[in-house]
């Protein structure tokens, strides 16, 4: 049997979190002075943009154990969430059909996807480093389940994440015409209130998802 403890975080008790202190730096980034130096207000915006993400991270962790088996793939809560009843989890082999790592941003999540049309499902936060056994377990589970499918008739695939699907290809190319779009207003009229430290977020958005939906597992 093989083990890991990983910290998860709730998206239900990080969102009104959230919304309380992203709302306020969304506030003080309309105060910033329009005549500060580019890079000062490149620093600013992104300071306030990233601070309220260690209340949200404290505020909806948890900590649960994988354990590995050649049977079955079982979770045990370690630590709950804040207010949590969700009970320990057991899911045979048989169940699984694939699984998948998504990482977005820092926003990151692994999925089993099961039969009935059901799902597996944990986030984990990953914008600052985490003492856990996430990366561990990461590295060994493909190699696991390589065992498991030799030992049964069914196999376990590795799926696609969300941003590796044609929809959200669709999606992204036409995210990517409207960011091109605002740039060519932003050079043509210099007046029209587009700040260029908004721009470079912007774009780097863009940028990071075209990478993820170009992604080899």
């Amino acid at each position: 049997m093989k083990t890991y403890k990983i910290n998860i975080n709730s998206n239900k008790r990080a969102i009104p979190v959230a919304i309380i202190f992203f709302g306020l730096s969304i506030y003080l980034m309309t105060l910033t002075p329009r005549d500060w130096p580019q890079y000062v207000d490149l620093g600013v915006i992104a300071i306030l943009f990233f601070a309220p993400i260690i209340p949200v991270t404290i505020f909806s962790r948890g900590k649960i154990k994988i354990e590995l088996t050649e049977e079955v793939f079982r979770t045990v809560w370690i630590r709950r969430f804040f207010l949590s009843r969700e009970q320990n989890i057991e899911l045979n082999w048989s169940r699984i059909i694939d699984f998948v790592n998504q990482e977005d941003r820092g926003l990151d999540s692994f999925r089993l996807t099961l039969t009935n049309n059901q799902q597996f499902k944990f986030y984990r936060y990953s914008y600052f480093p985490q003492k856990d056994d996430f990366d561990k377990f990461l590295a060994q589970l493909p190699k696991f389940i390589e065992n498991v499918n030799l030992a049964s008739t069914e196999t376990i695939q590795q799926g696609q994440t969300e941003f590796q699907t044609k929809s959200f290809r669709w999606v992204l190319i036409g995210l990517t015409v409207l960011c091109i779009g605002l740039l060519v207003n932003t050079l043509m009229n210099p007046d029209s209130g587009t700040r260029w430290a908004t721009l470079g977020v912007i774009f780097s958005g863009v940028i990071y998802y075209w990478s993820q939906a170009n992604r080899k597992n």
